[in-house]
């Protein structure tokens, strides 16, 4: 091969890429100048762009964007086929159990799948994938943190262990994602663990839930500024907790139409009354007065507590006497059903002689009474001065006792066990008396020799069995709940029905009171020879247990007594079967 040839081979291939540069370029060069010559011609019927249109172009343009938009969104809506789950499905998704998913709704329980699974996905980050599950549940199934926070209530009550645990869990996200009445709950949990465990207040969670506390606060909520009082009064703060307290009084007192409050500031517990904390700090400190004027805001508000409060009060600074005041009060606190309120009534009647008869009058005098009454300018209206157009129902001492047992009738309806304790043993006595029939040694027969006594008609040894058999069934229920339960809402279950009302659980439910009650059962069981045992007379909804105990008075003497032989055989038969 020749020289000639050799250069050629090695210079053909780069002039021919060379030449297709050259026509590239040249090609890219002619349009570029026909673009700046004559961009009209070349576009004829190009769209405008929006930075060459008028502003009004500009809006009728988003408007039909926003209108394009909202059309797709309905159409996916209504393409978008959400079916209703049952309650077994329900109870899948959200891993609880049936009768909590009987109470949720559908999409709070779309709201437990979705965020469980993100939170698996995500590496464990709940806090994180909640704000993301919550904002696609917001968009989607108009899902609000209302409906999340009213969840945990369920979760907590009504699901197990580990539902507890998520419940709570839920809370304070709840509470860190801004929810007004979940921070107030976050702060409220960590103050009942304080009195406990000294130290729960300090630590990171109270502390950052108590900052946000002081903000919802101060933006008027109510039950916020009570809660922040609480605080305060349980860190020795009294000046403080005085002010937040009149603070909060004068919120309710006098409302601010413009103020918006949430839907929690309906709910009737101790931080929607303020008076009561605040009547009881002003006692402590001996100002008798201002608590009287706090717990007359509270009867404003027509609250049960308030009225039973100021009555004992009343009662305190009369010298331990019974008053018109202390008798309307009482008596405006058991018709709203408060259970103490109704026992200590039942127990004033059986135990208060009746008022001395009015002398008779004559004709001429009722005349004179009439028309002064008539031509009076002004009539007194007032219910405590005419309390005793009341006792027109309790004139004389049979009339008495029978309000006293109203009155204990519907404490022992709400289930508060004293006033079982008291009915018993107005059911065994045998006679009354017009001074006082439960001051008098229980005597179911009828061994007094007083010249006042007299028969009494509500004598009933059944009915007193019954309600020692309730005391008995409670003290044993409750007892095993405390044992057995690991979290409050099965111990609630299992102490049905007496959690029904929780704070008449608070006051029965510690060893203490337990023990007590079943002392005082037993010993009346004992004096009367009453055997314990489960009858048709028990109230609705306590369990019966069978046979309870019997008395350890002589036998065959008693009031009421099973054969022994026949029950002791009927326990050897449950003992063999429980075996095989």
């Amino acid at each position: 091969m020749s020289l000639q040839s050799l250069l050629a081979t090695g210079t053909r291939a780069p002039r021919r890429i060379l030449a297709a540069e050259l026509i590239a370029f040249s090609s890219q060069k002619r349009a570029a100048s026909r673009g700046r010559m004559a961009p009209n011609l070349r576009y004829k019927d190009r769209r405008k762009q929006p930075v060459v249109l008028t502003h009004q172009e500009k809006v009728e343009m988003d408007m039909a964007r926003q209108k394009r938009d909202d059309f797709i969104a309905e159409q996916e809506k209504r393409n978008r086929k959400v079916t209703p789950l049952t309650a077994d499905e329900r109870a899948l998704y959200a891993e609880t159990t049936k009768e909590a998913a009987m109470l949720m709704t559908d999409n709070q329980a779309r709201f437990l799948l979705s965020w469980r699974v993100n939170t698996k996905s995500n590496n464990g980050d709940a806090a994180a994938e909640f704000k993301t599950t919550i904002k696609l549940m917001k968009d989607i199934h108009h899902m609000s943190l209302d409906d999340v926070y009213d969840l945990t209530f369920i979760l907590r009550n009504k699901g197990g262990a580990g539902c507890a645990r998520t419940g709570r869990e839920l809370v304070t996200l709840c509470s860190e994602s801004g929810h007004a009445e979940a921070t107030i709950q976050v702060v409220g949990s960590c103050l009942r663990q304080d009195a406990t465990k000294p130290g729960v207040l300090r630590t990171r969670t109270a502390m950052f839930a108590l900052e946000r506390l002081r903000n919802i606060s101060k933006a008027g909520n109510v039950r916020a500024i009570v809660m922040e009082a609480n605080v305060a009064r349980h860190n020795g703060l009294v000046e403080q907790a005085t002010s937040l307290y009149n603070r909060a009084l004068k919120i309710i007192m006098n409302p601010n139409p413009s103020t918006t409050q949430d839907k929690y500031s309906e709910l009737q517990d101790e931080l929607s009354s303020p008076w009561i904390e605040l009547a009881y700090l002003h006692v402590t400190r001996g100002e008798n007065v201002k608590a009287m004027k706090a717990y007359m805001c509270g009867l404003e508000k027509d609250d049960p507590m308030a009225y039973f409060n100021l009555a004992r009060l009343d009662f305190h600074m009369a010298g331990n006497q019974h008053t018109h005041d202390w008798l309307y009060n009482m008596t405006k606190a058991a018709a709203s059903g408060h259970y103490k309120a109704a026992h200590e009534l039942g127990e004033y009647y059986a135990n208060s002689p009746a008022e001395p008869p009015q002398p008779p009058k004559s004709f001429m005098e009722k005349l004179h009474g009439f028309a002064h009454y008539f031509n009076s300018p002004n009539i007194n209206l007032d219910p405590k001065t005419n309390i005793h157009h009341h006792d027109a129902f309790g004139k004389t001492p049979e009339m008495r006792i029978d309000l006293a047992c109203q009155w204990l009738k519907l404490a022992s309806l709400n289930h508060y066990l004293p006033a079982n304790i008291t009915l018993a043993q107005l059911y065994l006595q045998k006679f009354i008396y017009p001074k006082g029939t439960l001051l008098k040694p229980l005597d179911p027969f009828g061994h007094s020799t007083e010249p006042d006594e007299i028969p009494n008609h509500l004598f009933s040894p059944d009915l007193a069995q019954a309600a020692l058999t309730q005391v008995l069934t409670a003290c044993l229920q409750i007892s095993e709940a405390k044992s057995v339960s690991k979290t409050n809402a099965e111990y609630l279950l299992r102490a049905k029905p007496w959690s029904e009302h929780k704070e008449v659980l608070e006051v029965i439910e510690s060893t203490e009171s337990l023990q007590e009650l079943k002392e005082q059962a037993e010993m009346i069981a004992d004096a009367a020879g009453l055997d314990i045992k489960s009858t048709k007379l028990l109230p609705k909804g306590v369990p019966h247990l069978g046979f309870i105990r019997f008395h350890e008075g002589i036998r065959g003497q008693g009031l009421w007594e099973a054969d022994e032989k026949e029950w002791l055989v009927e326990e050897d038969e449950q003992q063999v079967e429980k075996r095989v």
